[in-house]
């Protein structure tokens, strides 16, 4: 409904503040009253009087407290600014008033801070500071400040000097630059307005937590705990929206051959001559149909900055793995599947034929004891129970299926291939690969809110898989033919990219690295699947990663609040300080373990992929 700002809507919007509650009320002409909770801040745009500018107002969308009106309405906007202002600024001890305005002038500075002369240097030097971090491709970053004189005065004031002295209240201004819309056509350049937005709102923030600080009882953990809590219907139908759509096929199972046996033993016949032919899953969805579904899905009208990057992150993949299924079996699919899981740096690759140097030879007893089937079910089901002892919305379990090859997790369920050759001392350790982090992580993720943390973030494959092969070695199950293993997915991947064919990668994997036929034949099928499938160099890869990152000092449990990839984790920490997302609430056997825990310090203290030979 809209209202027009009465000293009656005033007064509700200040008793609804004063009671915890959100305020949300519609302006006229497009206005907008948005108050997440309490807060000692408050974010300002005015339309310029028969000149309304949309694009400008986006910018305080993107914060927890703000106001969008005209210019028009400054003599009623006066009072309902002055009660919010002096009612938040008797909570908090302070308040400050920022106020966002598009630089009239065609050669003004990118950035225009008006502040006060004297007071608080602290908050605008951190303003200043990130501000000056800016970086915009073809965009000098100017900040020039000034003083806040103008908006003290008619016809912007909206408090007087003495009330603002009385009650504690700073107020800001910033004038942009609008490099965001083309000077001649008015039209807005929507990725600069994104990029500029929501670089702007951090910066904003981090100003607002300095002043907080020192100046209220208000003491934030973090300058993204002053982001928005509540979270609006738009974007859970979206969410819920692109998780129906990843929902609609199972990717890894429609790129995976289901004639596997009978592929391998024309092979042989062959004598390793003829590249084998692969036949696939029936397609259960029409791609393009399907992409239709996904660009009719309005992202762009979520006004949270974060939120908006992961869905716009989720939709860029989703596109990827269609156009991907629609070209399987075919030379197009090799570039997509490079896009979306990328190829095989120098660095990486250094690494992989290191780790068949050290390791030139299989290491395993051809003799070792092989777990049955039936039997691996079982410890595999025991170690699900022991996750659903932790969180009992854990639906998951084992089914045993002749169209599978090895061990697969779809949808929180673990796939065993009939014909699964398991050594015994093994077993305990890709338990904990596939149970104790795909199907824990996919729990995770369904303990959340947001489904696209169970659904998978864009490119979690890496991290996923590097957690999974560092949990073998926590459980000491990480042996050297299974890292040589991971290596030649590698070197093999590499191969691949560089137009090697099947029978030259098989070759290569038996002349030159010595695996037996069945292990050269594995990994050829698996990295030559679909048409070139380069997902299998993420295991090391993550592997790398993870070890890096852990060897910074950072933690493991924060890595298993879903499937996410590593770069999302400033994301996931800014979504639980505004308490969008909740703790983990499954953790895996290993962390739990007092025997593991001299490992986990020799990570925080840094060791290589070599070390753990």
């Amino acid at each position: 409904m809209i209202e027009s700002i009465t000293d009656n809507f005033t007064r509700k919007i200040v008793r609804s503040l004063k009671r915890g509650k959100q305020v949300h009320r519609r302006l006229p002409d497009g206005g907008l009253v948005y108050i997440d909770r309490p807060l000692p801040f408050l974010v300002l745009f005015r339309h310029p009087e028969g000149e309304p500018d949309h694009a400008t107002a986006d910018f305080v969308k993107a914060n927890a407290a703000y106001i969008i009106a005209d210019q028009e309405q400054t003599e009623e906007l006066r009072n309902l600014v002055q009660e919010i202002a002096k009612a938040m600024a008797d909570k908090f001890g302070a308040f400050m008033l920022i106020e966002l305005m598009a630089a009239p002038e065609p050669d003004a500075p990118l950035f225009k801070i008006l502040g006060p002369e004297k007071q608080l240097p602290a908050t605008l030097k951190v303003l200043t500071k990130e501000l000056e971090s800016i970086k915009l491709s073809g965009v000098r970053t100017t900040v020039e400040v000034a003083s806040n004189e103008p908006l003290l005065q008619e016809p912007y004031c909206l408090m007087p000097v003495e009330e603002l002295k009385k009650h504690g209240i700073l107020t800001l201004g910033l004038q942009l630059k609008p490099v965001y819309k083309n000077t001649d056509t008015g039209k807005v350049y929507p990725l600069l307005l994104r990029t500029l937005r929501e670089k702007i709102s951090d910066a904003i923030k981090k100003a607002v937590f300095d002043f907080v600080q020192v100046q209220t009882t208000h003491q934030p953990v973090h300058f993204q705990a002053l982001g928005r809590q509540a979270v609006n219907r738009v974007v859970w139908r979206i969410d819920k929206q692109l998780t129906s759509i990843s929902d609609q096929f199972r990717f890894l199972l429609l790129v995976t051959p289901v004639n596997n046996k009978e592929a391998w033993e024309e092979f042989q016949k062959s004598r390793f001559s003829k590249t084998p032919t692969f036949h696939y899953r029936l397609m259960p969805v029409d791609a393009d149909q399907l992409k239709r579904k996904l660009y009719n899905i309005p992202v762009e009208k979520v006004d949270d900055p974060t939120l908006s990057y992961l869905f716009r992150d989720k939709r860029h993949e989703l596109d990827k793995m269609l156009t991907m299924l629609a070209d399987r079996s075919t030379p197009a699919f090799l570039y997509s599947s490079m896009q979306l899981y990328g190829g095989v740096d120098d660095q990486l690759l250094k690494v992989a034929e290191g780790i068949l140097a050290a390791i030139p030879e299989p290491t395993r007893d051809k003799n070792t004891d092989i777990i049955p089937v039936e039997e691996f079910k079982a410890l595999a089901e025991k170690e699900i129970s022991f996750l659903k002892e932790q969180f009992p919305g854990v639906d998951s379990g084992v089914d045993v299926r002749d169209d599978i090859i090895g061990l697969i997790v779809s949808k929180g369920r673990l796939n065993v291939g009939s014909d699964a050759r398991i050594p015994r001392h093994r077993a305990e350790a890709l338990i904990q690969h596939e149970v104790g982090t795909h199907i824990l992580t996919y729990f995770n993720g369904r303990a959340q809110p947001l489904q696209q943390l169970y659904v998978g973030s864009p490119g979690y494959e890496e991290l996923q898989e590097g957690l999974a092969v560092l949990s073998e070695w926590l459980v000491g199950g990480l042996d050297q033919d299974r890292m040589r293993i991971l290596a030649a997915r590698v070197v093999t991947v590499y191969h691949l990219t560089k137009g090697c064919s099947f029978t030259d990668n098989f070759r290569r994997l038996k002349e030159e690295h010595h695996f037996d036929d069945e292990v050269a034949w594995d990994v050829t099928m698996r990295v030559h699947r679909g048409g070139g499938l380069t997902k299998d160099a993420v295991y090391l890869r993550g592997l790398v990663h993870l070890l890096e990152y852990l060897k910074e000092g950072n933690d493991l449990e924060p890595l298993l609040i879903g499937k996410i990839r590593q770069d999302y984790i400033p994301i996931v920490q800014e979504l639980i300080y505004r308490n969008v997302l909740r703790p983990v609430p499954i953790k895996p056997r290993y962390l739990l373990d007092p025997a593991i825990r001299p490992k986990l310090k020799q990570l925080k203290a840094g060791i290589s992929v070599f070390n753990l030979l």
